[in-house]
């Protein structure tokens, strides 16, 4: 199992000493090490006061784990990200101390120290906090049961021990306990944390608890979604053949995907996130053209210039770069950039995120 860990910056929530120059560029360069880890993702802010940026990340099946200790940054997922990244999987923030705010379309809430949120990020969201520790795992749809989620909007959803007390006690001891994990009990882990969150959704829709309303054409969409990925490699997937293999007319294939950017772009994003997946393996040779094909692209120079749009180098380099820097101990260790260097996102959590796509 991997792991990502960016160590504790000067700054914390207890500190009470003046203010120097020498402490100051000590909180940019930590805050700066922190926004870089992040930006494949999210955008990352500072707001005014003491600044804390600690994080362990675990890489498991199908799933990310974060373990961070935070104060004085906010993190934002705007629409023109949501519809750029093409993420579509869903996250639980456990807050463990301190507190955590959120704001999702129509709503703010604050999430009290004990209790859990859920994002789904195909959708806007906003989450800042002065002062928290917050374990959060990032889940691919498919690990959680469809049935489950179809018609639930889960987006910004709190839930306290009353409603989720086993997830959020799983949850914990996950993030105490993830370090010392073997591969076989990582995936099990995973799985048991799955199982959990989807009977505890499906008992609050049972028992007839408020619950934000449902999400239109949820079914509808997973059938288009589940028809592109077995077809992917084809070079001829069009809107028309989509909508056919769906059952849908190609009017409402539109509407479904409009948040994403339109169906053809949803196609383009799910290309390169495959090409991403396979660069990412250890065990992968087949050339930067085989895999290209393979993904469904039309031509190498194509699927070169999306693959630079989206992650900022193209396919040959990073890949490269994924082989040069993976450590023997499959520990990375994430620092400040030196100053008057351009930092650029760790290629390590980059390839993590293309997982769970």
């Amino acid at each position: 199992m991997d792991t990502i860990t960016l160590g504790p910056g000067i700054a914390g929530p207890g500190f009470s000493g003046p203010a120097t120059p020498g402490k100051a560029l000590a909180d940019d360069a930590a805050f700066e090490a922190y926004r870089v880890l992040y930006s494949g993702g999210t955008d990352v802010d500072r707001l005014a006061g003491p600044l804390r940026t600690e994080v362990v990340a675990h890489r498991m099946p199908r799933m990310l784990l974060f373990d961070r200790r935070l104060a004085g940054v906010s993190h934002a997922r705007a629409p023109r990200r949501v519809a750029r990244d093409g993420f579509d999987h869903v996250t639980l923030h456990l807050v463990l101390a301190g507190s955590m705010m959120l704001e999702v379309p129509g709503a703010v809430r604050r999430v009290e120290a004990g209790s859990m949120a859920l994002f789904d990020l195909t959708q806007p969201q906003r989450t800042w906090t002065e002062g928290a520790r917050i374990v959060t795992a990032a889940i691919a749809r498919d690990r959680l049961d469809a049935a489950t989620l179809d018609g639930l909007d889960l987006h910004g959803l709190v839930l306290g021990p009353r409603e989720a007390g086993l997830v959020i006690d799983f949850a914990r001891s996950l993030a105490a306990h993830a370090a010392a994990l073997t591969p076989e009990l990582a995936g099990a882990v995973t799985e048991s944390l799955c199982l959990m969150l989807g009977a505890t959704l499906a008992s609050l829709r049972d028992n007839g608890a408020p619950l934000p309303p449902p999400l239109a054409a949820g079914r509808a969409r997973a059938r288009a979604v589940a028809f592109i990925e077995q077809n992917l490699g084809d070079r001829g997937l069009t809107s028309a053949a989509i909508a056919a293999g769906a059952g849908l007319s190609r009017s409402a294939l539109y509407r479904l995907f409009e948040p994403a950017g339109g169906v053809a772009r949803y196609v383009q994003q799910q290309r390169v996130a495959r090409l991403r997946r396979t660069l990412s393996r250890a065990d992968e040779n087949r050339t930067i053209d085989e895999l290209t094909s393979a993904a469904g692209f039309t031509s190498p120079g194509h699927a070169g210039r999306l693959f630079r749009d989206a992650f900022g180098l193209p396919p040959g380099e990073y890949r490269r770069s994924l082989r040069a820097d993976a450590p023997a101990s499959g520990i990375a260790l994430i620092g400040a950039p030196r100053r008057g260097r351009v930092a650029r996102p760790p290629v390590g959590l980059t390839a993590w995120h293309g997982e769970l796509l």
